[in-house]
């Protein structure tokens, strides 16, 4: 992001002030009420600074660390395994005080305070209106955004929007609400998102410097994956049909949205997606520019690459050995699929090419590795974007909801089509392509489309909340072993410290 290392100084300079005291020396250079957010500079700056939440110095909730949303979003799944001993989540063992599934509540609650505060304070300040406007629509996009990944992981929690509280830590500290209904908390999702998006730029119009800010395709990516949320909400849990049916009217329009504004487009190679030389491509959507720095890069291969891994390009690379994808989903894939390529089964030792089918230390499993190896490094962290949201996922929410709402129609087969065919070779008049022109019930159509979710996006944070939206996440956790899941686990708990500090707050049901 543009101004990243003017945050770092930023932050640096407050975290310096706050540690003086009357009996240190006198402070000359303090950012107060009246000198701070008076310039376009000091605008950015803020805005920067709420930015960075989404990096949180490399270990943090939007990027690959544990707790983060992705490892939330598949730790639990049946496309995860790993060496560490992450077995809390995996087996479905967790508790109100587990720490690593408290953490992205810990900061993301935090973080929209921050963002109603920062929205307040830039009602006054004197800028230019496109300027204010635009700024004023990325911190109501990211609020909303936080807002709704919470919501997915936690259901509603407690959100500070009133800015008179949050700029008023005397009011703060006496503030102890409940938990909204979950009518006021997705219409506050909806409503930031659809009143950010006229000043929100498309992503083809943002300068090069300004990539990684927010555009109007990432707010209608949110808006869609609320929309998904709901439908699979009332339909399993809530047991409302017509309720679901509404939701799903609703991803259909957002999904054709965003086809039609022509922002976006599929990469015609799919590991493509993930390259260092093709990074900010024209299928992602939401994805985090990085830097081969320590707290400012992409750590996903050190956390991926077996002990033993050699580059045979002679790139430097720190391996940890720890994410893994279980042979049962790597045997899911077909044989001839594509995207299974960036499951690594067979790598390089340096000596020779080990299979980790039948050599390997810990786990057995093959080796997530969406992210290549990328020589613009320090050897731990790299310069590969992170990719969060891509076109495909609109593509496929579109022919979910096509088949929701009329059935296995022509459009919902050719929506499914234009994501397989870059998958399988001479995939047009195929067995591939008739496999899914075969299908005549909606049910089918279904349960092709939560399996070819699983194999377009394996280790890309969908994995929960596809098996969640079709009322799968806990019978297929018991398929496999995992005795102790129960329907519970569909929400992590609200974290103990949060009801210990405010006992308005109820635990979600059964825990």
């Amino acid at each position: 992001m543009k101004y990243t290392h003017k945050l770092v100084c930023f932050f640096t300079v407050l975290m310096l002030l706050a540690s003086c005291t009357k009996l240190d020396v006198e402070v000359y250079d303090q950012i107060s009420d009246e000198n701070y957010l008076l310039t376009p500079d000091d605008v950015k700056t803020a805005l920067t600074g709420l930015y960075h939440e989404f990096r949180g110095g490399g270990w943090a909730e939007y990027n690959v660390a544990w707790g983060s949303l992705l490892t939330m979003q598949i730790g639990n799944t049946d496309e995860c395994e790993s060496n560490w001993n992450w077995d809390v989540q995996m087996d479905y063992l967790w508790r109100p005080e587990t720490a690593d599934m408290a953490l992205f509540y810990r900061s993301m609650v935090p973080a929209v305070t921050r963002a109603t505060a920062l929205l307040e304070k830039l009602k006054t300040v004197s800028i230019s209106a496109p300027v204010k406007r635009r700024s004023m629509a990325e911190i109501r996009c990211m609020r909303a955004m936080w807002a709704y990944d919470l919501y997915d992981l936690y259901g509603t929690v407690p959100l500070l929007t009133d800015p008179e509280i949050a700029l008023n830590p005397a009011l703060a500290q006496d503030y102890n609400p409940e938990r909204p209904a979950v009518a006021w908390y997705t219409q506050f999702i909806e409503t930031e998102l659809k009143e950010a998006l006229p000043d929100l730029p498309a992503a083809p119009n943002l300068p090069a410097g300004e990539y990684g800010r927010l555009t109007r395709g990432i707010a209608q990516m949110y808006l869609l994956k609320l929309y998904l949320h709901e439908a699979g909400q009332e339909r399993h849990y809530r047991h409302s049909e017509p309720k679901a049916m509404a939701w799903w009217t609703k991803v259909d329009s957002i999904a054709q949205r965003i086809i039609d504004n022509g922002d976006y487009r599929l990469q015609d190679d799919y590991r493509s997606i993930w390259s260092p030389t093709n990074q900010r491509n024209s299928e992602v959507i939401f994805g985090i520019p990085n830097f081969p720095v320590g707290g400012l890069g992409n750590n996903f291969l050190a956390h991926a690459l077996p002990a033993d891994y050699v580059s045979r390009n002679n790139v430097p690379l720190t391996k940890w050995a720890g994410f893994l994808v279980p042979w049962a989903f790597y045997d899911s894939y077909d044989e001839q699929d594509k995207r299974r390529e960036t499951l690594v089964r067979h790598y390089w030792n340096g000596q020779r090419m080990i299979d980790r089918r039948t050599e390997f230390t810990g786990k057995p499993g093959a080796i997530p590795m969406k992210y290549q190896e990328n020589p613009n490094t320090n050897g731990s962290w790299d310069g590969s974007e992170y990719v969060i949201n891509r076109y495909a996922e609109v593509l496929l929410a579109k022919a979910e909801a096509v088949n929701e709402l009329s059935g296995p129609t022509a459009e919902a087969k050719e929506l499914l089509h234009d994501v397989r065919r870059r998958a399988f070779a001479n995939y047009d008049g195929s067995s591939h392509k008739a496999e899914i022109d075969a299908i005549t019930s909606k049910e089918a159509f279904r349960e092709h489309l939560l399996n070819e979710r699983g194999w377009e996006f394996c280790w890309e944070g969908m994995r929960r909340p596809d098996l969640v939206r079709h009322g799968k996440l806990i019978s297929n956790a018991r398929s496999r072993g995992k005795l102790f899941a129960e329907d519970k686990h569909i929400l992590y708990p609200i974290p103990q410290f949060v009801i210990y500090e405010n006992p308005s707050v109820a635990q979600n049901d059964g825990y």
